[in-house]
């Protein structure tokens, strides 16, 4: 069990990509689904070394074949991401970037970054002309009629998050754990513009609606009929270790 933990966490440092020299202040990783007209699913990945901050997003919404992935309505149309619940000390500095791959042809653009009054950061596409949509986030599984004709970024449909998130970079004053703060998605329904919001943390009126997302059953099972094939090549590594030495 030891091992294992120790593995676990040398590969969350790993995922973090933290340089020899540099230090973390946090990681933090979502999976999460939720919304209050309608559901959508995410992937978020927030990583803080020193003012430097890193967030990726995977729109898993009708991704169905991912671990975390579900059967939700795959058109939800990624338009702003927000933290909460951040220290009072950790603004935003400078140097935020957006990059990703590209829906179509025309490569998309015009995401800005704002401090929260309830302290926190949000990322939101800026109106420019073609609809609300424009420059938003989506989700590979979403056929063409579920999406508008504007510059989208875009997750691909795999069963496997690889190298194609949507990642945002900026940089901030102070320090920040991620681990302590609450995350907002907000989106909206491509052909419709029906929008919802999905979130962690919140009380009150805004009460959350996001919950994580876990792996399905089959998922697990695959996962335990792994561990149980190394474990059993270990046995027979050491049966014939053994048997050598006797």
């Amino acid at each position: 069990m030891r091992t294992t933990l120790k593995a676990l966490g040398l590969a969350a440092m790993l995922a973090t990509g933290l340089a020899s020299n540099a230090w973390a202040d946090g990681f933090k990783s979502y999976h999460v689904c939720g919304g209050y007209t309608f559901a959508t699913c995410a992937a978020v990945q927030i990583s803080v070394v020193g003012q430097n901050v890193t967030v990726r997003v995977w729109n898993l919404s009708g991704n169905s074949a991912a671990t975390y992935g579900t059967t939700t309505y795959a058109g939800t149309v990624f338009t702003g991401i927000g933290f909460y619940n951040v220290p009072a000390g950790a603004g935003l500095a400078s140097q935020f970037s957006v990059s990703g791959p590209a829906y179509g042809s025309t490569n998309p653009g015009g995401w800005a970054i704002a401090n929260q009054q309830l302290g926190g950061f949000t990322f939101y596409r800026t109106n420019t002309p073609g609809g609300n949509a424009t420059n938003g986030i989506t989700s590979g599984c979403a056929s063409s009629g579920q999406l508008p004709s504007v510059p989208l970024y875009t997750n691909n449909c795999t069963p496997n998050l690889g190298s194609n998130w949507v990642t945002f970079t900026f940089k901030i004053s102070g320090t920040w754990d991620p681990a302590t703060s609450d995350l907002a998605l907000r989106g909206i329904n491509g052909p419709n513009g029906a929008r919802t919001e999905c979130l962690t943390g919140a009380t009150g009126t805004l009460a959350a609606n996001c919950t994580t997302v876990t792996p399905e059953p089959v998922t697990m099972s695959l996962l335990a009929t792994g561990l149980a094939g190394m474990g059993g090549a270990g046995f027979l590594r050491r049966r014939k270790q053994k048997q050598q030495n006797v």
